[in-house]
Formats: C-alpha cells, sequence, structure tokens
C-alpha cells in the first residue's frame, strides 16, 4: 500500500512539474507606445461606455491569431512590419501594467474575476481584453487586438492598424473584420 500511495504521490508531482514547465509566468508588459495605443483606442470601445464607474480590464494579454484581421493582400503588405513584430509577442504571456491614461477610472483584474462576472444580462458586468501591440521596426506602425465584452452575448472584437503621423498615432482606414454580438 505505502508503495502505491508513493508512486502516486511521485506521478502527481511530476504531472505538476509537467504543467508547470509548459506554462510559463506572466512578464510585466512594460511599452510605453502600446500603452499610449490602448489609451487612445479604449475610450471608443463597447465596455468602455457601458462600464458603470471602473472599467475592468484584463490583466493578461489575449492571445489572437492576426489571421483573423481578414486583410487584404496590398493591406498586409503595406503593414507587414507591424504583423511581424504582433507575431513575435502575441502569444507570450504578458501582464498588463497600471500605465493606461483615461479618464474612467479603471482596475486590472485576473481571468478569475473575468470568469466570475454575472452574464445576465441586467446584471453583466463590462471589461475590455487586449493583445500586446506588435510594432514595426521603426515603430511607426502598430496592430493590435481588442475584445470587448458587456455580459452575455454582448460584446465585439476587432483588431486595429494604427500608424504614427507627426509623432501621434491614429488608426488606419483600413478594411478588416469586425466581430459583434
Amino acid at each position: 500500500m505505502r508503495t502505491l500511495t508513493a508512486g502516486l504521490i511521485f506521478l502527481l508531482l511530476s504531472v505538476t512539474a509537467l504543467v508547470a514547465q509548459q506554462v510559463p509566468a506572466a512578464q510585466p508588459y512594460d511599452a510605453p507606445d502600446a500603452y499610449e495605443i490602448y489609451s487612445l483606442l479604449l475610450p471608443h470601445e463597447e465596455s468602455y461606455g457601458f462600464a458603470e464607474g471602473t472599467l475592468m480590464i484584463q490583466e493578461n494579454t489575449v492571445a489572437e491569431d492576426v489571421s483573423g484581421a481578414c486583410l487584404k493582400s496590398n493591406d498586409a503588405k503595406r503593414f507587414r512590419g507591424a504583423i511581424a513584430g504582433y507575431n513575435r509577442i502575441y502569444n507570450k504571456n504578458w501582464l498588463l501594467q497600471r500605465q493606461f491614461q483615461i479618464s474612467k477610472s479603471y482596475r486590472l483584474v485576473g481571468d478569475n474575476v473575468i470568469s466570475s462576472l454575472p452574464d445576465r444580462p441586467q446584471t453583466a458586468a463590462s471589461y475590455v481584453s487586449l493583445s500586446p501591440v506588435g510594432f514595426n521596426h521603426d515603430r511607426t506602425q502598430a496592430i493590435v487586438f481588442v475584445r470587448s465584452s458587456c455580459g452575455g452575448l454582448c460584446g465585439s472584437w476587432r483588431f486595429h492598424i494604427l500608424e504614427r503621423v507627426h509623432g501621434k498615432w491614429n488608426e488606419a482606414r483600413v478594411p478588416m473584420c469586425v466581430g459583434a454580438s
């Protein structure tokens, strides 16, 4: 019996160690240009308007494949540097920091808070999830994924492509796929 118990404990510890190795710890996401872009985009998001009082922002970045942007080939070529930058970092585990410059108060919340939010429209809570921002080499183009949730089936998602013109970030007029419910 002791041999069986010891074997089970060893197996459990081995599996736990293997799982821990597969999920790298979140690294702080400290990219001032990224927070400038987030701060530009957030006030236009659905969840920003629905959030009563404090906006909840998911603290871990989300990993969304850029193929979901549905870019036309000429636009993909034009922004290939930013897309390449995005593809290098989007699936890493990043932890957002309190560097947003928005007029609404906000709270960074973990997955445990997000998963416990009510999803009935009358009691639903709004939150936003963000990918890391992909930049081209000279940091004049950027791409980011934003998901806005207002509870239940209410929400939207899309990629945003931006260009820095005269030192200021502006959203590029590029046709892309947008999801909404």
